[in-house]
């Protein structure tokens, strides 16, 4: 261990960062955060200022890689098959444990392949609509909708993710049908939804909290079972009558490989969590819509678990198959 990492672990022990006792030389160089969705998006906007400040915590450059595609499931895959080193991590939304039952040919299990770290942060998902379209809330939408049959399109970050099965079950509680149409990404799915090529849009709320604020889209309904934190007067779904088509919480969260060190999933862990927690960042990200979690590895396994139940409950009573 050279001079500057002592000094970079005496620094940060107020943090509460430990030293690692397996191994004492980690990080010795850059680590590569995979982003599984484009430049741009409600993943990519929470971890750019996170990384930064993790960079300056475990002492070695955090890269950010985008590979998007699949919604999700390339980037998701890469990680999966990388060397269990800590060199390597991935973070995802909670749209990542409904792809085996969403898509055929997943290549990989989340419960075998990937070592949780943490759950950064809960990702509130909103329904937003152009201000063009004549509708204050979601009644006044599906009524367009049903007026306008076969015509309304609705974008999303991607097939096969959660704001994706929103869509599907709004057609199957109403009956009414719903043009969808998927991007790599929420920021690409977002320059259409402002440009009025599309009418509506569910979308992560933190990118487009800006676009709510100044009037350029109306936001009419959060996805999950409770309010946002950052936007209280956007009512759920349920709370407009649409329950059925409520959605697990949203969260973001950091996966290692599979057999991933438990030292090195602690110094993970922790120094992400402190960089979110950090108050200049948790600042600019609660602005920005997100709501800032933690805890432990072990935590964020539970809640893994959870969100497999829920989505599972979800696709059984939608009666949907791996398409």
């Amino acid at each position: 261990m050279n001079l500057n990492r002592r000094q970079l672990i005496a620094s940060a022990s107020a943090l509460a960062i430990p030293a690692l006792s397996r191994a004492d030389n980690y990080p010795s160089k850059p680590l590569h955060l995979v982003v599984p969705y484009a430049p741009g998006g409600g993943l990519d906007v929470f971890n750019r200022p996170m990384s930064i400040k993790m960079s300056e915590l475990c002492g070695q450059a955090v890269v950010i890689d985008n590979k998007a595609g699949a919604s999700g499931v390339i980037g998701a895959d890469y990680v999966a098959k990388a060397p269990a080193d800590g060199y390597t991590f991935l973070s995802s939304f909670s749209s990542q444990i409904l792809q085996p039952y969403v898509l055929k040919n997943v290549p990989f299990d989340n419960e075998r392949d990937f070592t949780p770290i943490l759950e950064g942060a809960r990702a509130p998902i909103v329904i937003v609509v152009h201000p063009s379209v004549p509708a204050n809330n979601m009644a006044e939408l599906m009524a367009y909708a049903k007026n306008n049959s076969g015509k309304v399109g609705y974008v999303t970050a991607g097939t096969n993710t959660s704001q994706h099965l929103t869509g599907i079950m709004l057609e199957k509680v109403t009956g009414i049908p719903l043009v969808h149409v998927s991007y790599k990404g929420g920021a690409p799915a977002l320059t259409d939804l402002l440009g009025g090529q599309v009418q509506m849009g569910i979308l992560v709320l933190g990118p487009i909290s800006q676009h709510i604020q100044s009037g350029k889209l109306r936001a009419l309904a959060v996805i999950e079972s409770t309010r946002a934190k950052s936007a209280p007067q956007i009512p759920t779904l349920e709370e407009s009558g649409f329950g059925a088509a409520t959605m697990p919480d949203t969260w973001i969260g950091y996966f290692g490989p599979r057999n991933l060190p438990p030292a090195i999933t602690k110094f993970l862990n922790q120094c992400i969590q402190q960089s979110t927690q950090n108050p200049d960042v948790k600042a600019k990200l609660e602005t920005a819509g997100y709501e800032v979690t933690g805890g432990t590895p072990e935590q964020f396994k539970d809640k893994i678990a959870l969100t497999n139940e829920h989505y599972k409950k979800i696709v059984t009573a939608a009666n949907l198959k791996p398409q």
